[in-house]
């Protein structure tokens, strides 16, 4: 895949149209779909406190984003304390019609999140709490990001599969599914999702677990934006693998050895990656020569002379190589030469999954790429991004476990990634990246486009998203209509309320 990332029908409408107290809303004034942009409004004096507009000291700062690129745009910002603030908030926006969007940690980037003007933004930084419970579980507020996480579930020695950058908002990418090293291990991090805590439109709060609201359970681990705000997830962690010690590589090609990288990766991949091995390809220019670097990272959860079984098939390539014991907390920040955190830069980007890796379109790739950069070198920040991970503890789940769509089609994530420090090179950025998006597709050896949804853009069809098949299409239909029946949770690529309109 090439990234640019049954329901208790009576019981559930009677929650979508109630209240956390019980009492029924006024609908009287909502669209049958959608909401109009919200104007600055008075609020309720018991959420005086939270509700702060554009002349506060601080609203820059609580409104930024990691992206400005077709970014949503803010009148008011709302910083919830505790759940029964966001329930009342929830009630008082929904019944005046008020447009919203939450943040956890401000990294969505879709283009679709510019149909959100003028809007509130909820702010749930105070939702940032860890534990780790005496039954191996974690607890998770929806504002703590991976390196929150991280560090708290290392501590306790244990582990679970977390993103490759440290700076994201934990419950976000779960959202989508949640890509990770230990994939092979533990599969995905909406996989060990036990339960979550949520609030619906109307601000009633409810649950979802394998137990309760099962169908939404199932919606939420791949499509969970859709539905409501997720406060709290429980997780489930793992004793730490090799003591929490792994044994980390990173390699620098020259641009010359692009192809046999790459059929080295392939011969890797093709009868199935070691679920303890994780690869990841990273791309970025020179800052002083302005040429092109390829560093290679791997990732082996486990003994050194494992790992460097892997590394000596590349290393005889490579122009240096570095080699580390690293903790399992530290790997986000220091494998990959520490290069990661800076992927975190704002800017488009485009992804695809791919079967394989062909080579001569990265030969093409990389000397366009350096063409590219060395013409507009405010966008000297760019980078291109290959996760190869293994794929056992996904396939391991059946295809219907979860709303997560992929479960047959992750061999490699491409991400393209657009940095730049002129806006005045957004369009030539976002112009090359969909393009080479797009020649990825065709050489990525699946005959449709599969796209992970935390990284898609706005252009790819629904069904590349969130699956080809119909039964995909109905069932999350379903779930919109009867969760989100007024389009509040439209903003980011939204599940169509009718079954014509999937793409």
């Amino acid at each position: 895949m090439v990234f640019f990332a049954s329901l208790q029908a009576f019981s559930a409408l009677l929650a979508v149209f109630q209240t956390a107290t019980g009492t029924p809303l006024l609908l009287e004034h909502l669209d049958s779909r959608g909401t109009p942009p919200s104007n600055t409004s008075v609020w309720p004096l018991t959420l005086s406190d939270l509700i702060h507009g554009k002349s506060w000291p601080d609203f820059a700062t609580k409104t930024e984003r990691w992206s400005t690129y077709r970014a949503p745009t803010f009148d008011e910002v709302f910083l919830p304390a505790n759940e029964h603030d966001l329930s009342l908030g929830l009630q008082y926006m929904s019944t005046n019609n008020l447009q919203w969007l939450a943040r956890s940690g401000g990294h969505g980037y879709s283009p679709t999140l510019q149909s959100i003007q003028d809007a509130v933004l909820i702010n749930l930084e105070n939702f940032n709490h860890v534990q780790v419970q005496p039954d191996g579980t974690v607890v998770v507020g929806t504002g703590a990001y991976f390196s929150d996480l991280i560090n708290t579930v290392g501590a306790a020695g244990r582990e679970l599969t977390v993103g490759s950058c440290p700076c994201i908002g934990a419950t976000g990418a779960m959202l989508g599914g949640g890509l990770g090293r230990l994939q092979g291990l533990h599969g995905l991090t909406s996989d060990a999702l036990r339960k979550v805590r949520l609030a619906l439109w109307n601000g009633t709060i409810v649950e979802a677990s394998d137990q309760q609201n099962q169908d939404l359970f199932w919606g939420i681990r791949g499509s969970g934006q859709n539905y409501g705000i997720i406060f709290e997830s429980t997780y489930q962690t793992w004793p730490a693998t090799h003591g929490g010690v792994h044994y980390s590589a990173d390699m620098i090609f020259a641009k010359s050895s692009i192809e046999k990288v790459m059929k080295v990766a392939n011969h890797l991949t093709a009868p199935g990656l070691d679920n303890k091995l994780a690869l990841i390809i990273f791309f970025s220019s020179n800052a002083t020569t302005s040429e092109l670097n390829m560093v290679v990272n791997i990732v082996y959860s486990g003994p050194e002379a494992e790992g460097q079984k892997y590394t000596k098939l590349f290393s005889p390539y490579s122009l240096s190589l570095q080699e580390h014991m690293l903790k399992w907390e530290e790997l986000p920040t220091k494998s990959v030469l520490g290069l990661i955190p800076y992927s975190c830069a704002s800017g488009p980007r485009y992804n695809l999954y791919a079967r394989t890796l062909d080579p001569p379109t990265w030969v093409k790739f990389g000397n366009e790429f350096e063409k590219f950069l060395q013409k507009y070198p405010a966008a000297n920040g760019s980078a291109m991004m290959i996760e190869t991970f293994p794929v056992q503890g996904i396939e391991a789940l059946p295809d219907t476990y979860s709303a997560f769509p992929h479960r047959k089609y992750f061999h490699n994530i491409i991400e393209v990634i657009g940095s730049y420090t002129d806006d005045s090179v957004a369009k030539p950025v976002d112009d090359f990246l969909r393009s080479w998006r797009d020649q990825f597709a065709a050489t990525s050896g699946y005959d449709k486009l599969h796209v992970y949804q935390n990284y898609a853009h706005d252009d790819e069809p629904l069904s590349a998203l969130y699956g080809y098949q119909s039964w995909r299409h109905a069932r999350l239909t379903k779930l919109k209509n009867a969760y989100d029946p007024h389009g509040f949770f439209d903003g980011y690529h939204a599940v169509p309320s009718d079954l014509k309109k999937w793409t």
